[in-house]
């Protein structure tokens, strides 16, 4: 990344490269997060997502030199050499006339990506919308965005009690409302206790509460 497009710059050229050293790994980590690139040894090796993403991007936006431009730019904001204003109106500009050229994607480069990515898993529907709920990295969420309901795997419910929701938990919570669980850990006790874990969401937080068997 720190030679990436050295042919294209000037020799005047301050700042070459990709990124800066303490971007560059959080740039690589986003590109693997993505799907685009992906670790094989000690290699990092564009995937076919990364590949078809390459292909249709537009030239200027893939460019090594447009990143050392803006580099550079910023580099002369910061010590007073160039306006802040300029800069920023020249990138909307550039996204501007980018959207009014790219505005079509045809058959063809949408099929690029088909198949590429596994198909999601619904594990459930949200109780909110009725839209499908998949599980991600950290919750279990609504697809649709303007819902915003989540199950998260961390919950401070039950982390407190020394669990973490499992997919299987998510699912009979998304279908009944509820689930059975084993060794809730009491804080104030020291032991373990079973219950009943309930949904309890009050349309704009998810909150749970307990029940016991009745004696």
């Amino acid at each position: 990344m720190e030679t990436a497009g050295n042919q294209e710059f000037d020799e005047d050229t301050e700042k070459k490269g990709l990124g800066t050293p303490a971007t560059r790994a959080a740039i690589l980590e986003k590109l693997v997060g993505s799907g685009f690139v992906e670790r094989k040894g000690k290699q990092l090796l564009p995937t076919k997502d990364g590949i078809n993403l390459a292909v249709v991007m537009p030239d200027v936006v893939k460019s090594p030199k447009l990143t050392a431009d803006w580099e550079n730019t910023l580099m002369q904001i910061e010590r007073g050499q160039a306006s802040a204003d300029d800069f920023m109106a020249g990138i909307v500009s550039m996204i501007t006339e980018l959207v009014k050229t790219y505005h079509f994607i045809s058959e063809d480069e949408k099929n690029r990506f088909a198949g590429s990515r596994p198909e999601k898993e619904q594990i459930g529907i949200c109780p909110r919308c009725g839209k499908p709920v998949y599980e991600g990295q950290k919750n279990y969420y609504c697809s649709n965005r303007e819902c915003k309901f989540a199950l998260w795997k961390d919950s401070k419910f039950l982390t407190g009690m020394k669990k973490k929701l499992t997919k299987k938990m998510a699912v009979s919570l998304l279908k009944d409302g509820k689930v059975a669980v084993t060794g809730l850990y009491s804080q104030r006790t020291g032991k373990t206790f079973d219950a009943t874990l309930v949904l309890d969401d009050t349309g704009q937080y998810v909150n749970y509460k307990l029940e016991f068997p009745r004696k």
